[in-house]
């Protein structure tokens, strides 16, 4: 199977190609074409992006290309510092991506059914994609020369998946023996002043309680370069076989890390001045209590980690439910309030209450919708699986089976590819329309969230 990253041909060949030319830019008013081949710039050899973004800085640049001939050419170009030269490569790094070799044991990737989309199936643990796309790495791919890059480059932060300081226990959680010595690197990143994000994701049993404990307060001696700790819990799918028997966190279990998790939080708070490690939505809503006020995320450094997730709706809904309310008061309600729109509203299984206590206030404000709140049951990947963004195409069909053709139907988007229309699941959107025909999608929002219904309303134009 090819994953993202992979094309046709030889990636080690093809290092380091032009895929395409901006129009206008730089490289395009100098006659590079697609199919030439970067070799150095001021005489240094290109071997990543980093090079490549490090070295292009310079106001004077003296660039080597290889041509469709195969012939060598030099271009000397002047210009502004930080104006890019307008080159598109194979991939995003140039180079091939590091993949990951570790077997984590709450690895969702292991956990994925037997047919699942390509894209799906290649770990990466690469320190680039890192800084440029926000992704969490172990450690275990890297050397000390990696490291050195890092610092040279500045790369920072760099977002780390840590999980535990205890060393026998990393090791046991990534299945790798060198999991545990080289935490040594977060000495080097933090003498050399780079700021990191930590990840831990929680196991029952294993990295939990008094072992959690230790390794936040091991972590707190990299202040100030620990900008946030986020602290997830374990995904556990239905696909599980021969792997290793985790358990789900319990309402009790949540209670406890909640409790024990805010003493450090008021701890750090006093000593550095922020609440440093947060826990995801997950935690509060299994916990069933109320989730930290706004104020309390700070600058949500880990909001893709699904901390503060359901804090940045609340504030934003209410923001917009006041400015929607304003914009009803200077229109007239239509008079018929009894011919409704019914629409059904798909959302996870963990965010169902939430997103039901949300549409009931539109409902009571816009008096011309019927909003069927449903939570989609995940058996794609077992219903322990319960957030908005795993929903699948025939679990949404499922789910929806029995709906009426006058419904509207408001999918979020957070469920499909970011540039295909397409599910996890490999059905695509068209495959749902083809059966019903009032289906919106819905940008994954408090704002997206209110704009569609509105849209639906004949009362907002």
């Amino acid at each position: 199977m090819k994953n993202k990253y992979e094309t046709s041909y030889n990636l080690k060949d093809r290092a380091n190609i032009i895929k395409d030319v901006v129009k206008s830019s730089i490289s395009d008013e100098m006659g590079i074409n697609k199919g030439f081949k970067l070799l150095s710039i001021n005489g240094s050899k290109i071997i990543d992006i980093l090079d490549y973004k490090y070295l292009i800085v310079d106001e004077f640049l003296e660039i080597e290309f290889e041509n469709l001939q195969g012939e060598t050419e030099i271009y000397e170009v002047e210009k502004d510092q930080y104006d890019d030269l307008g080159l598109v490569f194979e991939t995003e790094l140039i180079d091939k991506p590091k993949n990951c070799h570790n077997k984590c044991i709450f690895c969702f990737m292991e956990q994925l059914p037997a047919q699942v989309r390509d894209t799906l199936i290649f770990k990466d643990d690469d320190y680039r994609l890192s800084f440029f796309s926000g992704n969490y790495i172990t450690l275990t791919n890297m050397k000390q020369s990696d490291i050195e890059r890092i610092i040279k480059y500045r790369i920072s932060p760099i977002n780390i998946s840590l999980h535990t300081t205890d060393e026998e226990i990393r090791c046991m959680m990534l299945n790798n023996k060198n999991a545990g010595k080289v935490l040594k690197y977060i000495d080097s990143l933090y003498e050399a002043k780079i700021d990191m994000n930590l990840q831990i994701v929680l196991c029952k049993d294993i990295n939990d309680k008094e072992v959690l404990y230790k390794t936040l307060q091991d972590v707190s001696k990299y202040m100030p370069m620990i900008k946030s700790i986020s602290i997830v819990p374990v995904g556990i799918s239905k696909h599980r076989d021969n792997l290793y028997k985790l358990l789900p966190q319990t309402k009790e279990d949540c209670l406890d890390v909640i409790q024990n998790v805010s003493k450090f939080q008021k701890e750090f708070k006093e000593e550095f001045g922020t609440n440093l490690v947060y826990l995801s939505d997950e935690f509060y809503i299994k916990a069933e209590i109320d989730i930290p006020e706004y104020k309390e995320y700070e600058d949500f450094a880990q909001l893709e980690n699904g901390v503060g997730m359901i804090a940045v709706f609340e504030d934003e809904f209410n923001k917009d439910i006041l400015k929607l309310k304003k914009k009803i008061l200077k229109q007239i309600r239509v008079n018929n309030i009894n011919n409704k729109t019914n629409i059904i509203l798909l959302t996870g299984k963990i965010t169902y209450n939430f997103i039901k206590q949300k549409a009931k206030i539109l409902e009571e404000i816009l008096c011309n919708v019927n909003i069927d709140v449903r939570y989609v049951e995940n058996n794609y990947f077992g219903t322990n699986i319960t957030v908005t963004g795993l929903m699948t195409g025939n679990d949404i069909l499922e789910t929806i089976k029995n709906a009426h053709n006058s419904a509207v139907i408001v999918i979020p988007d957070v469920c499909l590819k970011e540039d295909e229309e397409i599910f996890l699941d490999d059905v695509t959107l068209e495959d749902l329309k083809s059966k019903f025909n009032n289906i919106v999608i819905s940008e994954n929002s408090a704002k997206g969230f209110i704009d569609v219904i509105c849209n639906i309303s004949i009362n907002i134009k």
